[in-house]
């Protein structure tokens, strides 16, 4: 009996955990094509320190990343996101172009940003399986200096 009270109390304290971390709100705070954006989720914000890829990212531009890199390519691209096309899909945009990416709700780590604010993501390119771009699939998202 002693062991079902125990576990009743780990899984309250987790589920209460779960709850206080979506509490924090973040996003992007600009434009958008569809209505009201979902909060995303809190924690610590930046490149390091979070789970996976961990290593060598190149810095390239949205048209370099586009002509050039295959499915699954790993990089950070600098630039800005103009506006909200869907929950998790954005226009972003940098000196050389525009490209599609997406940002999950929980990899906004309770950063609010506008279509102003100059960003660094990290992630992933995603083709088509024709080689067309799906999309880039951000997996960290932090201010630029």
């Amino acid at each position: 009996m002693k062991k079902y009270a125990v576990l009743g109390i780990f899984c309250l304290v987790l589920l209460s955990i779960a709850v206080a971390g979506y509490t924090q709100q973040g996003g992007f705070t600009g434009p958008q094509a569809f209505g009201q954006h979902q909060a995303g989720f809190t924690g610590q914000q930046g490149f390091g320190g979070q789970q996976g890829f961990t290593g060598q990212l190149m810095r390239v531009t949205v048209a370099q990343v586009a002509q050039t890199f295959p499915d699954k390519s790993k990089a950070i691209i600098r630039g800005t996101i103009v506006q909200q096309i869907s929950n998790d899909r954005y226009l972003f945009r940098d000196s050389s172009g525009d490209i599609l990416i997406k940002i999950k709700n929980d990899r906004w780590w309770g950063l609010s940003v506008g279509p102003n604010d100059q960003l660094e993501l990290g992630g992933e390119l995603k083709r088509e399986r024709n080689g067309m771009i799906k999309y880039f699939d951000a997996k960290s998202i932090r201010l630029a200096r």
